[in-house]
């Protein structure tokens, strides 16, 4: 388990100093795949960096597996980040070296010896589905390949943890894909912990449970990722998750509907069984719906053409059909 107790980071600047991380806490469990989103400049590479001590907080924990990280020396700090893996947008290759010595590497440093260490470069190889390339160079590969090799290698010393900072954000849509399936087939079956930081929603509803949104430096909001999709509480996650749906809202007049999916919605046409059922019309206005691991989540906006009868009959049908939803009368 990851511990991030009161953590506070800042930068000197011309003006004083910048504040990267303010009071921030924060518990990562053991076998989450953990996002952390938030726009350009919110925080998220320092706090990233902050885990494995590559940025030393000013002040607070870093606590792994009960370990202090500002308590050890740093022979037992060098120790400890072998546990903790970390992958970066820009890969970070070796370009003179070839895929297999690329992923050799952390092996070497670490003194494992020869046989061993190929018979992990090999198993690793086949894990991120290379095995073709061991021979071949950086400059030969593709993004994508690219990102594969960089996860190899930071897996090679057994870490429990794997951190991901913006590790897609080079790739394009199905290269992210495939990526963040190989991350989530390294959590399932070798049990290693992610944490993921984007600004990207979508790779957070893809392949993490939890996640964390930050903003100007401060923990907004966290929580399963289902529940922030479905129903983000802070500014900054609205933002985030549902700008079309904010913006939608905004511009219409009258009465207004925004129906929540968490999952536990059933799969009735609502829209259609409130005309059928009740003669009620209603305008969309904005769907964004998501089936994830069986289930729908997501938001739908609609309007009626009628009156405040319609509105009332309207809030009485959603609440027998178990539908969560916020209205509005303007």
């Amino acid at each position: 388990m990851i511990e991030l107790i009161n953590l506070e980071k800042t930068y000197p600047s011309g003006n004083g100093k910048v504040v990267a991380l303010s009071d921030v806490n924060l518990t990562i469990s053991d076998g989450d795949v953990f996002g952390i989103i938030g726009l350009s400049g919110a925080g998220k590479s320092t706090l990233v960096r902050c885990i494995n001590f590559l940025e030393q907080p000013q002040s607070g924990k870093v606590i792994v597996d009960g370990v202090d990280l500002s308590s050890v020396s740093q022979k037992e700090l060098r120790k400890i980040r072998r546990n903790i893996g970390m992958i970066f947008q820009s890969f970070n290759l070796l370009e003179q070296r070839t895929v297999e010595k690329n992923v050799l590497f952390p092996l070497e440093l670490a003194k494992i010896p020869k046989e061993k260490a190929q018979k992990r470069v090999d198993e690793l190889l086949e894990i991120v589905g290379l095995s073709d390339k061991k021979k071949a160079y950086p400059s030969q590969l593709s993004g994508g390949q690219k990102q594969r090799v960089a996860i190899a290698r930071a897996l090679a010393t057994y870490p429990k943890y794997l951190l991901c900072d913006e590790a897609t954000s080079a790739l394009d849509p199905n290269t992210t894909s495939s990526i963040l399936s190989l991350l989530k087939k390294i959590n399932s079956e070798l049990g290693v912990t992610i944490i993921v930081i984007t600004h990207e929603m979508k790779v957070i509803e893809s392949v993490c449970s939890k996640v964390a949104v930050i903003d100007n430096s401060k923990i907004a909001e966290v929580g399963d990722v289902s529940e922030v999709f479905s129903n983000p509480k802070s500014e900054i996650a609205k933002e985030l998750v549902i700008p079309d749906l904010i913006r939608s809202i905004k511009n219409q007049n009258g009465y207004k509907f925004r129906l929540v999916f968490n999952g536990e919605s059933s799969n009735t046409p609502t829209i259609s069984a409130l005309a059928l059922e009740k003669g009620i019309s209603a305008n969309i206005i904005y769907a964004d719906t998501k089936l994830i691991d069986g289930k729908i989540y997501g938001h739908l906006v609609f309007t009626l053409s009628g009156g405040r009868e319609q509105f009332e009959e309207t809030k009485k049908f959603l609440e027998e059909k178990g539908v969560k939803y916020f209205a509005e009368a303007e």
